[in-house]
């Protein structure tokens, strides 16, 4: 991982921000037609979901130098630990030689004369001087062999705390990042819903303007009674189409095939309205991936942290294959987000700051694929 890794990129985003401002405020001032601000939403919620790509990218990029900077923290203490272990071997052996050493300087050749008085047999002289001057050598080699390891080791311990520090940094940056694409997001969102309202409103102008010229129509009509029959017809036309537009109760999930995927469903959906929360996992927030962990950590299994992770270890599946528990990634050019299928082509999933746990359609423009959670 490099800090090219994580550079911010040119932002094509905020340029396209800031033309499709300059397109809404002409189109305000000439009262854009319905279809038109329609135009207008649909480029201002592309823009909306090119951020929302760019954040969830962000997200698993910080998830992924936090696991670095925790296992450069182990690394660090491990390190430490042995160099402790060697610096007290170290400081053994080194008073044994210096007492030794005080003892030769001090009483000379008296040493090595009281070790040869001590023999008993002449033939030993020799062997024991012999093996006083090892020992001593065998002492002088180890502290040698002893200094050179802890030098090692002290250069790999500063590479582990270099790896530290830069691990931490990237997270830092990858936050730092995260909270300026933010801070756009919702201010795109805002733009979003005020092109709903443009829409709404243009709409509406062309229903009220549809409905004059009907009324003058009517009025222009010779006969009353083919006036009052139009207007019959268009009353009941109305209330026919109230009734076929009515709202409809949301689908029910498909049954999951496996009973731990079922879990899994019934985990996630029990999440429903509770807010995105980078890095969480539950129980009272979550980021996208961290959902996937929580709902399928109550069923047993322990999935990867990240998006990415997640793709990359999970076995992959066909769009045909799809069964309710399945994970549904997202992302270009690399994964960064994912959902869970439910069944009948929707997904439980955490969209993103400011927008909690939800179901959706799981169709989107930079779907990647399909996995399945065995187990």
């Amino acid at each position: 991982m490099t800090r090219a890794w994580i550079a911010l990129r040119p932002s094509v985003v905020l340029v396209s921000v800031v033309a499709l401002l300059g397109v809404m405020v002409t189109a305000v001032d000439a009262q854009p037609s319905s279809q038109e601000a329609r135009s207008m939403l649909e480029r201002a919620q592309e823009t909306l979901d090119d951020l929302e790509n760019e954040f969830n990218g962000v997200v698993d990029e910080y998830n992924e130098a936090q696991e670095r900077y925790e296992l450069a923290q182990g690394r660090v203490a491990e390190a430490r630990a042995e160099l402790q272990a060697l610096q007290r071997e170290t400081d053994a052996l080194t008073s044994q030689t210096v007492t030794h050493v005080r003892q030769l300087h001090k009483f000379g050749p008296t040493v090595e004369f009281t070790t040869l008085l001590t023999v008993s047999e002449p033939g030993d002289v020799g062997a024991r001087a012999a093996a006083l001057r090892r020992v001593l050598t065998g002492q002088q080699a180890d502290l040698q062999s002893l200094a050179a390891t802890r030098t090692s080791l002290s250069a790999a311990q500063q590479r582990l705390r270099d790896e530290e520090t830069h691990a931490q940094e990237l997270a830092a940056e990858a936050e730092e990042r995260r909270d300026r694409i933010e801070a756009t997001i919702e201010e795109q969102a805002a733009e979003v819903a005020r092109n709903e309202r443009i829409l709404a409103s243009a709409i509406e102008r062309e229903e009220a303007e549809r409905r004059a010229a009907e009324e003058a129509a009517r009025r222009a009509a010779a006969q009353r009674r083919q006036e009052e029959r139009a207007r019959q017809q268009a009353a009941a036309q109305r209330t026919s189409s109230q009734n076929t537009t009515s709202s409809n109760p949301s689908p029910s999930p498909a049954p999951a095939a496996r009973a731990n995927a079922q879990v899994a469903v019934d985990a996630a959906l029990a999440q429903l309205g509770k807010p995105y929360r980078w890095g969480a996992t539950g129980p009272n927030a979550f980021d996208c991936s961290g959902l996937m962990v929580y709902a399928w950590r109550q069923a047993g299994v322990t999935l990867p942290r990240t998006s990415h992770s997640q793709f990359t270890n999970l076995r992959s599946i066909s769009r045909s294959e799809l069964k309710p528990g399945d994970l549904v990634f997202a992302g270009s050019p690399r994964v960064h987000h994912v959902g869970m299928y439910i069944g009948n082509g929707q997904i439980v999933h955490s969209p993103r700051a400011g927008r909690p746990v939800e179901v959706r359609s799981m169709e989107r423009r930079d779907l990647r694929g399909f996995a399945r959670v065995t187990g």
